[in-house]
């Protein structure tokens, strides 16, 4: 029998995947706009939708005032905005599913802080970390033989993936540290003053530079797309993934976390023909395994966010 109670949480997890999985996508369907005006588009949108769920919880209000006066509130807040600064950008540059692939390397770096600051390391860490490079290795290599701009390009994207990576684990990092003596902090109420914060820094640089696409931005599809942005791929994985980090265990939360790139690459595939050669798939497949192995043996993280 179906465990109902169980169900959602999974489902929402699954969800939240998805909706991860989709921002690639819907960022390649807008190759007119500069990276500072998706950036701008996205953040804007996440955060009108958002305004509506605290206004329903006022019981959040006090602590989000609370919380805006809290600079390492504030740093964790501004951490997001680069991570989703780089993401942009490196979907701008390289394939969907590359990018997420490295994206998702957060673990992999912080095993390799460990290691450089001689910390003890079990089999466990070891045997992930040494699978997840060669899987790098193995997935990057084939995509850097030929055309040297287009390789430049495709290495430049990788290494916006990988800030992105690195944005990550010092938001999960700080998150934890911040966390254990901020009681009030969530990642609902981190995820809103982001959206904030970003709107109110980003939106003004690129209005200088949008006039003349206003008329872009009126158009019914191109609305479309930055509502798929902001909404399915911003505001629901967020509240999806933090629903389900709570009622599931951390190896399940990765696990599911780790379809990420699955969508991302299926979808990517359908809708702007980026298929993976059976390198890339074996090198994926090494990146996930050794990325799950490596997770299954650290602490529950916060919301991954892509």
């Amino acid at each position: 029998m179906f465990n109902f109670p169980r169900l959602l949480p999974l489902g929402s997890g699954c969800l939240a995947a998805l909706g991860w999985g989709l921002t690639g996508t819907f960022i390649k369907l807008m190759p007119q706009f500069s990276t500072l005006e998706v950036l701008s588009i996205r953040l804007g949108i996440a955060g009108l939708v958002m305004l509506p769920i605290l206004v329903m919880r006022r019981t959040l209000w006090s602590d989000l005032r609370m919380l805006l006066k809290d600079p390492l509130t504030v740093l964790l807040s501004s951490l997001m905005v680069l991570y989703y600064l780089f993401a942009v950008r490196a979907f701008q540059l390289a394939p969907v599913g590359d990018v997420v692939l490295v994206v998702g390397l957060s673990p992999l770096l912080g095993l390799a802080a460990k290691t450089c600051l001689r910390r003890p390391l079990t089999a466990a860490e070891g045997i992930g970390g040494v699978v997840a490079f060669s899987g790098l290795v193995l997935f990057v290599l084939p995509k850097i033989q030929g055309n040297s701009d287009d390789s430049l390009a495709y290495l430049t994207g990788l290494g916006f993936a990988l800030l992105s990576a690195a944005t990550t684990l010092a938001y999960a990092s700080l998150f934890k540290f911040h966390g254990a003596k901020q009681p009030r902090l969530t990642p609902l109420l981190v995820a809103f003053i982001t959206f904030a914060i970003g709107s109110i820094l980003i939106i003004p640089i690129a209005c200088l530079s949008t006039s003349h696409r206003l008329n872009d931005l009126v158009q019914p599809q191109v609305g479309t797309i930055m509502l798929g942005l902001g909404l399915i791929s911003t505001v629901v994985p967020t509240l999806c993934y933090s629903y389900a980090a709570k009622h599931l265990s951390p190896i399940l939360t990765t696990a599911l976390n780790l379809m990420t790139p699955i969508f991302a690459a299926a979808v990517a595939a359908i809708l702007l023909g980026e298929y993976l050669s059976g390198w890339n798939i074996v090198g994926a497949s090494l990146i996930l395994t050794g990325i799950l192995t490596l997770s299954g043996f650290r602490p529950r993280g916060t919301t991954q966010q892509h």
